[in-house]
């Protein structure tokens, strides 16, 4: 017998657009086509609502700052009584605190707080009080993130799940070397051009300032390479800055959002993420995988429970651009080992990390905090 559909509320109190809300509208598609109701609250300005809106789901503007909370609080009690979620999905601090008491107010029992970064949750009473009273389920994005809140705050390791985030591959690819040219042509750069890059929102500790850095150590041995930063965000201006004082500051092209990454994936010779901390899973070196794209990371929040050192991609030391140089240098320097690698990727995160998994995991969550 089919399960009946659901109705399933979010809410957002961030106003960007990055992995955790890319996460957000991932699961609303899933959701959606699977049959069930979504209803998206958060700020009206913010990208999600925008996005979720034009996507045909039902969404409700709220404030969800500090000092919104008094007011946010009875009017989203007021939407829950009104629209009867079966389960509330609650993501960022504010909208955490305000939708998490109105849903158990309301008689809401699905009551879901997840959390997507690896930033310490500090142990107080408010915390405690949200992720143990109120939340009937927590899901994280990345097993470290898991081991935290159980340490820090005694969360119950029953009700607490790690579900990664999924992709979805592109349906077609391309053969590398064409997607190589491509990148070439439209960054107006010699035909014969190469390429590595970070693909992440432009953020102190995505440190591409340090994968410049390790970069301009190794550019000379690597002539016909460009370092390409794709992203957005509140560092730019300060990363401008950073570049123009480097020795291979032509050869490193800060080129902006995109809103796919696919083909720059595809047409690289290796992709990094440095970061230095608050990583769950990042979207972006699973994405590199699934393109086929070798990788190097860090060994922050979770990029080790992706990037297995030496089978499926390399790890740098945090923080240290000479153990970023040392991995960029071999990826680089020894491609046929380096494909190997991205192959070997390619097949973990095809079993492990596609929407259909993340979804299907996500509906047994929301079913156990209907029943536990």
């Amino acid at each position: 017998m089919r399960e009946r559909s659901l109705t399933i509320a979010h809410t957002e109190a961030s106003d960007g657009w990055g992995g955790q809300e890319i996460r957000i509208l991932a699961e609303l598609n899933w959701f959606g086509k699977a049959g069930h109701r979504l209803l998206v609250f958060a700020p009206k300005h913010s990208c999600l609502l925008k996005r979720a809106a034009e996507e045909g789901f039902e969404t409700f503007p709220y404030a969800f700052t500090k000092s919104s909370q008094f007011v946010d609080l009875p009017r989203l009690l007021g939407d829950f009584r009104r629209l009867k979620p079966d389960v509330v999905c609650t993501h960022s601090s504010v909208d955490s605190r305000v939708g998490l008491i109105a849903a158990l107010l309301a008689g809401v029992k699905g009551r879901v707080r997840y959390r997507h970064v690896s930033v310490p949750v500090r142990d107080t009473f408010w915390n405690r009080f949200l992720y143990r009273n109120c939340a009937r389920q927590v899901v994280t994005t990345a097993s470290c993130i898991k081991r935290q809140l159980e340490d820090s705050l005694g969360a119950l390791p029953e009700r607490v799940s790690t579900v990664a985030t999924g992709v979805r591959p592109p349906a077609f690819e391309g053969e590398r070397e064409s997607a190589r040219l491509a990148l070439a042509r439209r960054l107006d750069l010699p035909e014969a051009s190469r390429f590595l890059g970070c693909v992440a929102v432009l953020r102190s500790w995505k440190r591409q300032d340090l994968l410049m850095q390790a970069w301009d150590g190794l550019a000379s041995s690597f002539p016909m390479h460009h370092l390409l930063l794709l992203g957005g965000g509140p560092g730019r201006k300060r990363l401008s800055a950073f570049r123009e004082n480097l020795t291979s500051a032509a050869r490193i092209h800060l080129v902006g959002h995109v809103e796919d990454p696919w083909p720059w994936f595809r047409g690289m010779d290796l992709a990094s993420l440095p970061s230095d901390k608050d990583e769950g899973i990042p979207q972006s070196l699973l994405q590199a995988m699934f393109a086929e794209c070798p990788v190097v990371g860090s060994r922050a929040g979770g990029i080790p429970e992706i990037v297995e050192d030496g089978r499926t991609g390399l790890l740098a030391e945090t923080g240290s651009a000479d153990s970023l140089a040392t991995a960029l240098e071999a990826c680089l320097g020894d491609r046929d080992e380096a494909g190997k690698r991205a192959t070997t990727a390619l097949r973990c995160v095809k079993k492990n990390h596609t929407l259909e998994v993340m979804g299907e995991k996500m509906l047994v969550v929301f079913r156990n905090s209907l029943t536990t």
